[in-house]
């Protein structure tokens, strides 16, 4: 249900900034393989699903995709230093320094 809802909240949050294009990657298959499938999704969860599928949808193109957790390592780390941190930090254009050697081991 959690990686539901952070799909969810990512969804709504490219929309907030007005991106048109955007791939929404996780590591949790069952709810990638839910936001890529047709029809009403008939899970627990499955309200959740519907509503970002519904938001994707108003975008020029919002792609799901499912990564393994190692591919994931820089969402991970942000992820804790979100929960670490008392105040809403949005890094947009720039990372934050402690973050900046695991986004560079992520890239090809």
């Amino acid at each position: 249900m959690v990686e539901a809802l952070a799909a969810r909240r990512a969804v709504m949050f490219v929309a907030e900034l007005c991106v048109f294009r955007v791939i929404i990657e996780g590591d949790c298959s069952r709810v990638i393989a839910a936001l890529k499938g047709f029809g009403r999704c008939r899970t627990l969860f499955g309200h959740i699903i519907d509503e970002s599928k519904r938001i994707g949808g108003t975008l020029r193109s919002c792609l799901f995709q499912h990564v393994r957790h190692e591919g994931n390592r820089l969402a991970h780390c942000l992820a804790k230093k979100a929960v670490l941190s008392a105040d809403t930090n949005v890094w947009v254009e720039y990372l934050p320094e402690d973050v900046e050697d695991v986004f560079h081991s992520d890239l090809p």
